[in-house]
């Protein structure tokens, strides 16, 4: 919960504004009552159990960071899960605000204040540190004119930083980091002062579901060879980027028409000698902002003949893809994407070929298909099974509230369980004491189900979420994310749709074990009679595996997953990997039971519950990381 203006933390620090606000905590203006001066509150938030002895070290490795260009760390400290950095606050005014004030900024203040903002990163960078959270909002201008780079991030706490659009491939992905992940930010930091534009997120250009257009396209006053250095800065591979801040600096000092030499001349001696800055930059100067004036600029005129030619094509284009999204969308549960996509493309390329010069067509080369990993068997004897990464929708626009919005969302590959835990795996973990035994060792209808022989095959059941991650902790596993178990449960990569059901998009009560004409509860199916009061021995209903072959991702037992619950979690989700909230009160159930009513039966249906109870419904399966 954020703190509001007034609150007083340690009987020392009183909150007088909030700054900003992430899903792993926000930032406060605060001020200090004992040394009577204002301070910049930094809140980090996680539940982990060792997140309070990381963010100690963490904390003191920044405290020994001084830099006259970094706010000084004066104080931190911890409360239950939420954790304190208390620094220098620097007066002034940020980048981004004076962006949001006068739109793309002068070239000449804004390449000072790069230059400026790259000797503390450097300086980071020389102490083996990252910032890993640079954005045009985390640079500020003091009165005096001076540079300051702040907010920096904790990698070292496990809390992903940086803001989408401004954090590279590496970083979103949750990937090891450098240097130059750094100066990916730094460029895009650049090409949003040049263009008033933030630029895509990483994942999405690498997906292609966006491109980043070239800054001077968009603002036609940017000199060429800065939004040339934008663009390397952000190339998608590390070694694209320039190799160091010292290189994205230079590049930023590259002469444009300052008076000072010939352009000539300038570019030889920078080719052939380090250049000195023009001015002190980031000490003592104080730069003006001018009111912002585009200069009138001449571009090279086009033939009318030629603007007569591309309007008619533009207009065929225009017509074609309006007609064809009228008549071809199509209102699919997941997937019916990429089919209008395809549709579409085809006509689109149609008509630009009616209009362009005929040539003989270079036949595509033929590519083998790459073969997925074989399935792998854990030491209990489960076999995990290989589900491949890619794009794909996560929850359903025509489900439950919180099944809403459904997100487009890029998946890395994993293993998941082919079936629930059973009685007997869970047993080994107890036996080498890497687990409790189950709250109780009964079932609604058998008075002896776990530790009976006749039932080792059936999922375990009464077991907490805890009990349930420490198994999976035990195998080397853990438990799948809810992105991960819906993709597992529902989604086929080769024809590229998401179904209802692990089978298709009709229910049908014979594939699977759910409250039917013998279930007690009110609201069962009279129609189907599935074989079993309660659970049923794992794999019982072959016909109701999901496409890469998991068995009982619906019916059965609900099953545990590793995500905290919010309920309007999906608006928020990242478009890479989402692993939920950082934080909850309850633990998100996927999959309903042999106690479950149709309706409450789709593989994006939702669950929760409290993680210390256990009931005869729960169950979980286990999933891990590629090797």
């Amino acid at each position: 919960m954020l703190l509001l203006p007034g609150e007083i933390l340690l009987k020392r620090y009183r909150i007088t504004a909030l700054l900003g606000a992430g899903p792993f905590g926000a930032v406060y203006r605060g001020w200090d009552a004992i040394d009577r001066v204002e301070v910049a509150i930094k809140e980090f938030r996680s539940g982990e159990p060792d997140a309070a002895r990381l963010f100690r070290q963490e904390a003191r490795r920044l405290s020994d960071l001084q830099h006259p260009q970094l706010p000084a760390v004066r104080d931190f400290f911890s409360r239950e899960s939420d954790h304190y950095l208390i620094s220098d606050f620097v007066r002034g005014v940020s980048l981004q605000e004076l962006l949001d004030q006068y739109g793309p900024l002068p070239v000449d203040l804004l390449v000072d204040w790069l230059e400026a903002a790259a000797v503390p990163l450097a300086f980071l960078h020389e102490k083996k540190r990252l910032h890993l959270n640079l954005k045009p909002a985390n640079i500020r201008v003091t009165p005096e004119g001076k540079v300051f780079v702040v907010d920096s991030g904790l990698p070292g706490l496990g809390i992903p930083g940086g803001a989408s659009g401004f954090i590279s491939l590496e970083q979103e992905k949750q990937q090891a980091v450098e240097p130059r992940s750094d100066i990916y930010a730094l460029g895009a930091t650049l090409y949003t002062l040049l263009t008033g534009r933030v630029p895509p997120a990483a994942v999405k250009r690498e997906i292609g579901l966006e491109v980043t257009t070239p800054a001077r396209e968009i603002n036609p006053d940017v000199p060429p060879y800065l939004s040339i250095l934008a663009g390397k800065a952000m190339a998608l591979v590390p070694d694209q980027r320039p190799p160091t801040i010292e290189a994205f600096a230079q590049g930023l000092r590259r002469p444009n028409s300052r008076g000072l030499e010939g352009e000539e001349n300038n570019a030889a001696r920078d080719t052939l000698a380090p250049q000195e800055p023009r001015r002190s930059v980031g000490v003592d100067h104080r730069p003006t902002l001018p009111p912002h004036r585009r200069p009138a600029s001449r571009r090279k005129q086009i033939q009318t003949r030629t603007i007569w030619g591309l309007s008619l094509v533009l207009v065929m284009l225009v017509l074609t893809i309006f007609a064809l999204t009228r008549l071809n969308q199509e209102d699919l549960v997941g997937g019916s994407e990429a089919a209008a996509t395809a549709t579409i493309e085809s006509q689109v390329i149609s008509v630009l070929t009616a209009v362009a010069p005929t040539a003989t067509p270079t036949p595509p080369p033929t590519l083998q298909p790459t073969p997925s990993p074989a399935p792998i068997v854990s030491k209990t004897g489960m076999r995990m099974l290989y589900v491949p990464g890619g794009v794909f929708r996560f929850g359903n626009d025509d489900g439950n509230p919180d099944e809403k919005p459904s997100q487009l969302v890029n998946m890395d590959p994993f293993y998941i369980d082919e079936t629930e835990v059973t009685n007997a795996q869970y047993t080994q973990c107890v036996e080498d004491a890497g687990c409790t035994p189950p709250g109780q060792r009964g079932a609604s209808y058998h008075p002896t189900y776990y530790g009976s022989a006749e039932y080792d095959s059936y999922p375990v059941i009464f077991v907490s979420w805890h009990q349930a991650d420490n198994f999976c902790r035990w195998r080397g596993a853990r438990l799948p994310t809810e992105a991960e178990w819906e993709r597992a449960a529902g989604f086929n990569p080769a024809t590229i749709q998401r179904t209802l059901f692990p089978w298709g998009d009709e229910f049908d009560g014979e594939r699977l074990n759910y409250c039917d004409s013998r279930c007690p509860r009110e609201g069962r199916d009279e129609t189907t009679n599935d074989g079993h009061q309660d659970t049923a021995p794992v794999g019982s209903y072959p016909e109701g595996r999901s496409w890469i072959g998991a068995a009982d991702m619906l019916g059965n037992v609900m099953e545990w997953v590793g995500d905290w619950y919010k309920r309007d979690y999906y608006a928020e989700a990242p478009n890479l990997n989402p692993r939920g909230p950082a934080s909850g009160e309850f633990k998100v159930l996927r999959g309903g039971s042999w106690f479950s009513r149709v309706d409450e039966l789709t593989v994006t249906t939702r669950g929760f519950f409290d993680p210390t109870v256990s009931r005869a419904t729960l169950g979980f399966r286990c999933a891990m990381d590629l090797r």
